[in-house]
């Protein structure tokens, strides 16, 4: 049984302009379920947990990567498979698993091949793609990361955001890796993500880079990816290391984006956990059955 939870306001209200006719191939599909909406932040959790206590055995997030992570977060159970129909700002996690819209979305939902994941702890809050700190939350505290599809504002987001990379001082960070070593460093910017999420065929381990200030030529291709709604790549890492559990702390304190939502501050302890999600992906992977 599928519920679907959806986000009304991501994508702009995206959801209005094609509801009638995703219900309409979701029923072709046979896989029309029920459909709810969320009325604020958080609120996608609760109706995930709730959804499985009524006894659904798929939830599917209908929004961005927030939308996607707060279901994460309601998911009590490991037998739980969990789809996207991407209509956010901000689709990174839906793309790297092969769906780029609800239409492809609803082919791969009713397919249901089954790919699973290790959970990340960061303090309170699971996640599966990335978290990130330095100039990263910088820029979306700063600058509209969600530019309109004009041309002319794209280009002035593009201004906004390489000037703020310009001017963003590096943050002083003491990393402490799964209790027997510190790390200390000058950053830019630093992410953590699951090595298997990168890799379908890796181990599930924390992966942590670390970039330094980038040159105006890498800052200019930053600022496009971002601008063409692909995620960043960090092929400028200087430093780059596996491991189980981190303890970050950067002077001065700084906000934490996980999954592309803005959540916590440093310090925080993050850790691979022994949970896992099934996700609904576009390729079989590893021989999962649903």
């Amino acid at each position: 049984m599928y519920y679907y939870i959806i986000n009304p306001s991501a994508g702009k209200g995206a959801i209005n302009t094609i509801q009638d006719k995703l219900r309409d191939r979701l029923r072709e599909l046979g896989i029309a379920g029920e459909f709810a909406k969320t009325t604020g932040p958080g609120e996608a959790s609760k109706m995930a947990t709730a959804a499985i206590e009524k006894g659904y055995n798929t939830v599917v997030a209908v929004g961005g990567d927030g939308t996607v992570n707060e279901v994460i977060n309601g998911i009590t159970k490991d037998n739980v498979a969990v789809g996207i129909i991407p209509i956010g700002n901000s689709n990174v996690l839906a793309n790297h698993l092969g769906i780029h819209n609800w239409q492809q979305a609803a082919a791969v939902l009713a397919a249901r091949r089954l790919t699973s994941y290790g959970l990340i702890a960061a303090g309170s809050n699971f996640f599966l793609s990335t978290l990130t700190l330095g100039f990263e939350t910088d820029l979306e505290k700063r600058v509209d990361t969600v530019p309109e599809a004009k041309l002319s504002d794209k280009l002035r987001h593009f201004g906004r955001g390489y000037n703020q990379a310009q001017n963003f001082t590096p943050l002083k960070c003491l990393i402490s890796v799964d209790d027997k070593y510190e790390l200390e460093c000058d950053l830019f910017t630093l992410t953590v993500a699951n090595q298997k999420f990168l890799n379908p065929l890796a181990d599930n381990r924390l992966i942590v880079s670390i970039s330094d200030k980038p040159s105006k030529t890498q800052t200019a291709s930053y600022m496009w990816r971002r601008l063409q709604g692909k995620q960043p790549t960090d092929d400028g890492a200087t430093t780059r290391f596996l491991a189980s559990r981190v303890i970050i702390r950067t002077e001065p304190p700084t906000g934490i984006m996980v999954d592309g939502k803005l959540t916590t501050r440093t310090p925080i302890a993050i850790r691979l956990t022994d949970r896992h999600i099934r996700f609904i992906t576009e390729k079989p992977q590893e021989g999962l059955q649903g």
